[in-house]
């Protein structure tokens, strides 16, 4: 019985600070947390489209590239559109999710100091899945990432990737 006391002190810690973690500043008044982004910069400040979000990933890719917010109808909205129109046939991954991914490993790559764009990724990695082969798009890019981060070049782990038989495509 001697460890009650202790054990409940500690889950009463861990209670009290789980509490406070996801309240916000009692200083702070709810409705700062329902200020909307400008207008101007929305899309391209995003780092990641939510299941819920009504953007549709080509746009915020094109935004993300272009460094600000694009219209729906740009000629490099109508570019992404088409990479991702050509993911779908090839991957199991729905666009935004693909997108998402894309984007990630993006992010990671330039956390460990490679520098390749979404753009770039999604292309290259069309090349690792036939039409209709429906591979998984998110295996690729941890596998592409734990490749990279053993130090092989962009082109060594294009080649792994396309040697082995999961991954083999014939791009058309």
């Amino acid at each position: 019985m001697k460890l009650a006391p202790p054990i409940v002190r500690h889950l009463s810690l861990v209670t009290t600070a789980l509490v406070l973690a996801g309240c916000p500043d009692a200083g702070e008044p709810e409705r700062g947390e329902r200020v909307t982004e400008a207008a101007g910069d929305a899309l391209v400040r995003k780092s990641w489209l939510q299941p819920t979000d009504a953007t549709p990933p080509a746009r915020w890719l094109a935004s993300r590239e272009a460094g600000a917010d694009l219209a729906a109808d740009a000629p490099a909205v109508a570019g992404w559109r088409e990479l991702l129109d050509d993911a779908d046939q090839r991957f199991g991954e729905t666009d935004r999710m693909i997108a998402n991914r894309a984007a990630q490993l993006e992010a990671m790559l330039a956390e460990i100091n490679v520098r390749e764009t979404a753009r770039q990724l999604l292309t290259d990695f069309a090349s690792l899945a036939a039409k209709g082969s429906r591979s998984g798009f998110s295996d690729i890019c941890q596998h592409y990432f734990n490749l990279r981060s053993q130090g092989m070049s962009r082109r060594d782990a294009l080649a792994a990737l396309h040697a082995e038989p999961t991954h083999r495509g014939d791009a058309e």
